[in-house]
């Protein structure tokens, strides 16, 4: 296999920038000729980007959500017999203009100075939102989804678990952006691109709260294993922000959990030791290749996540109690929780400790049912959503 990087590609004649929707796969997962690899979107439609060979995806540089120009640098694969005569780029197609130089007087009413991206000019459209009324706080003042004010449709907010970050959450954040959802995924501290060491839950929650004060509307929350207590914990001490409340294998309903998996993550050290870690976690997270298993055990290595797994698992069991919180929840913020059938970090059985208010879906899979049954979860999650 060879290096090599892969770029935007000019998916219309007048295209000169695209936003990147959702990766379909994560770093490390081996894919074959034709699989689809992202979803490109730009004002017009929705695109899946194919492979054009086999391979293997290394690294994304660009995030769902990015605005990223055609032929900047969006990834890169270790692949063989790629067909560039293969890419969606028409072969006829002329190479990008530079951009024209902006007037020194253009102000935001004129329709030239606007910058938005499509999702945005979706759910401005959806929402019945005049772009120009809209400040933007994306590069260079372009308009996001999150700036549009939706009244009672509020903000999707998707917490990851332990050892996760926002990535895990592609293939839902493209469905639901293009439901017309504004969404957030962020890094919570010590995960991702989020450099800083927690010492505890509530450094992650104080993250979430800040996070949470800029979002518009009221927030339909969403958690994945630790993700899910700290959702249950901003909603009870929120509940007049909270539109919704779901978890996804959540943490703190019982005292039992595979602490081993939790102190094995926070201190692992080889790709080998994560390898054999993430098979716990479903078919999906076992796909990961030696060189992507290896990035993770350089960053992991930094140890920032050792207090923080000592702090939500200990000798005897789970050191988070999610039940407090949903005891205090009020019955008017709707509840539903995902758990996989399957699941071997936290036991399925947890479900009976849940207030009988609950809205429970048991699925067939491991502890990331996201993964492993991404269109069972986004259908239950619109669901949800359509009906909080």
């Amino acid at each position: 296999m060879t290096t090599r990087t892969l770029t935007m590609p000019r998916l219309g004649e007048t295209m000169e920038e695209g936003t990147i929707a959702a990766w379909l796969i994560t770093p490390g997962t081996a894919f074959k000729r034709g699989q689809p690899l992202l979803e490109v979107e730009t004002d017009k439609t929705v695109v899946e980007y194919p492979a054009l060979g086999d391979g293997v995806l290394v690294e994304t540089l660009v995030a769902p959500g990015d605005v990223v120009a055609v032929d900047a640098p969006i990834a890169r694969i270790e692949a063989t017999q790629w067909e560039d005569a293969g890419t969606p780029t028409p072969p006829a197609a002329e190479p990008a203009a530079a951009p024209a130089p902006q007037p020194t007087h253009t102000t935001a009413t004129q329709p030239s100075a606007l910058r938005a991206t499509p999702a945005a000019r979706r759910l401005a459209r959806q929402s019945g939102v005049a772009l120009e009324s809209v400040q933007g706080t994306g590069r260079r003042g372009r308009i996001e989804a999150q700036d549009i004010p939706t009244g009672g449709a509020g903000t999707v907010l998707l917490l990851h678990g332990f050892a996760g970050d926002g990535a895990t959450w592609a293939a839902l954040t493209a469905a639901l952006t293009r439901a017309g959802h504004s969404v957030l995924a962020p890094d919570l501290p010590g995960h991702g691109t989020d450099t800083t060491t927690p010492q505890g839950v509530e450094d992650l929650l104080s993250a979430i709260t800040r996070i949470a004060a800029n979002a518009q509307g009221k927030l339909h929350l969403v958690g994945h294993s630790l993700g899910g207590h700290l959702a249950a914990l901003y909603a009870a001490a929120n509940p007049d922000r909270t539109a919704s409340l779901t978890l996804i294998a959540p943490a703190g309903l019982g005292r039992e959990i595979d602490g081993a998996f939790v102190h094995g993550m926070a201190h692992a050290r080889t790709g080998g030791e994560i390898a054999h870690l993430l098979r716990l976690l479903g078919p999906k997270a076992a796909t990961l290749s030696p060189d992507a298993l290896d990035a993770m055990a350089q960053t992991l290595a930094k140890g920032r996540l050792a207090a923080l797994a000592q702090a939500i698992a200990g000798p005897h069991g789970q050191r988070i109690d999610t039940l407090g919180p949903l005891s205090r929840l009020p019955d008017r913020i709707p509840l539903r929780v995902l758990i996989g059938r399957d699941d071997r970090i936290i036991p399925a059985a947890h479900l009976f400790n849940l207030p009988p208010r609950a809205a429970v879906h048991v699925l067939p899979t491991g502890h990331m049912p996201q993964w492993d049954a991404p269109a069972d979860v986004a259908a239950l999650i619109t669901k949800a959503l359509t009906h909080a």
